[in-house]
């Protein structure tokens, strides 16, 4: 994947258990409230230092170094990632409650189960 497009993803999540080659879904809540794009994690850490996640994220990111130092006075998660795709039909709120992924809104970093995963990918069209 020479060409693939990175990115770095920052929160707060309580979250610690990502790794390297998970598969991440991202779900935009503010406007689509669906699973839009699907990506796998290259590197994971949770920083403190608003330069060395400023470091980390170089050319990975839209934030600038005042939105990062925002951040980092808490510890921050940053998640560097390969972009995979953009679903064709992505995945509304609502289908996945009908069909259990989640079982309430998506407010942070869940982790669904493989055939959850699955039900996600069919309906997203991937």
């Amino acid at each position: 994947m020479g060409n693939a497009i990175k990115l770095a993803y920052l929160c707060h999540a309580a979250s610690k258990q990502i790794k390297p080659g998970d598969v991440l879904l991202f779900y935009r809540s503010e406007d689509e409230q669906s699973v839009t794009s699907l990506g796998v994690v290259d590197q994971f850490a949770v920083l403190s230092d608003a330069a060395s996640i400023a470091a980390m994220v170089s050319r990975r990111t839209v934030y600038s170094i005042k939105e990062i130092e925002k951040m980092a006075t808490r510890p921050t998660k940053v998640i560097l990632f390969r972009l995979v795709k953009h679903f064709p039909a992505p995945a509304s709120l609502k289908r996945l409650l009908d069909d259990g992924v989640v079982a309430g809104n998506i407010q942070s970093i869940t982790k669904i189960s493989d055939e959850a995963f699955s039900r996600v990918l069919a309906t997203a069209g991937a």
